[in-house]
């Protein structure tokens, strides 16, 4: 069954609130995924249920009666970090107030029907979900949690795999079938070489025999997997590319 994923709309017109739920619903049901979207009326009723509840996406309305958007995104920062944060408002008039605040978006209101610019936020707010998932491993017996995101390569090295991440390497004592069946199916790990599967997100540069990674190591590129990569790298570049606003 597929994770829920529970996303948060606060606005205090309630017309508007609803319009962004059926859109949010809406686009769900057409990418099967599984999204509970929850209703808030004002800041403080928000705020309040973050002691119980977490969400990946928070739409916020700027203009509010009583706690306005930006200081109920302040008071938010500062026990959700994480929080993916998208502005719903009148105007575009606060580039400023939502950087402070790490916003990943805006909607404009009356705007957020028009289709094109709503789907857009929405690939980048959903790649982003998929880039925050984790890869749950063991390591001397202690449970890890690495984010997908954060990993570089791994590669097999002798009777264990060794994970290179942004926060280190992890020795785990796994094959290389173990592993593989945990990562994803989304295109964004490849096999380049025997024994090495990269991240292609974290990838700088490819040569004509090699990839270079973000942490600067170079690794072999196997001939007979030379085309499948190049083609496995533009399609996930593309991807990329389509989730940007």
């Amino acid at each position: 069954m597929r994770d829920v994923i529970n996303i948060a709309v606060v606005d205090d017109l309630p017309q508007d609130r609803n319009k962004m739920q059926s859109l949010l619903l809406q686009y769900a049901r057409k990418q099967n995924l599984n999204w509970q979207v929850t209703l808030f009326a004002d800041g403080k009723d928000f705020l309040d249920s973050l002691s119980q509840n977490t969400y990946a996406i928070v739409f916020l309305d700027i203009v509010m009666e009583g706690i306005d958007g930006i200081e109920t995104a302040r008071r938010m920062r500062k026990t959700c970090p994480d929080t993916l944060l998208v502005f719903v408002t009148t105007e575009e008039d606060y580039a400023v107030e939502g950087y402070e605040v790490e916003a990943v978006g805006f909607l404009v209101k009356g705007e957020s029907s028009q289709g094109k610019r709503f789907d857009r936020l929405m690939q980048r707010l959903t790649e982003k979900l998929r880039q925050d998932e984790v890869l749950a491993v063991s390591e001397n017996n202690i449970s890890l949690q690495i984010p997908l995101g954060q990993i570089f390569y791994i590669e097999v090295l002798g009777h264990n795999m060794l994970l290179h991440a942004r926060d280190g390497n992890h020795a785990l004592r796994m094959t290389m079938a173990e592993i593989k069946a945990l990562l994803p199916e989304d295109g964004r790990f490849f096999e380049c070489h025997r024994g090495i599967v990269v991240n292609l997100d974290r990838v700088t540069d490819l040569g004509s025999q090699t990839i270079t990674m973000e942490n600067g190591d170079t690794l072999p590129v196997s001939r007979r997997k030379r085309t499948e990569l190049d083609q496995a790298y533009a399609a996930r570049s593309i991807a990329r590319v389509r989730g940007m606003i």
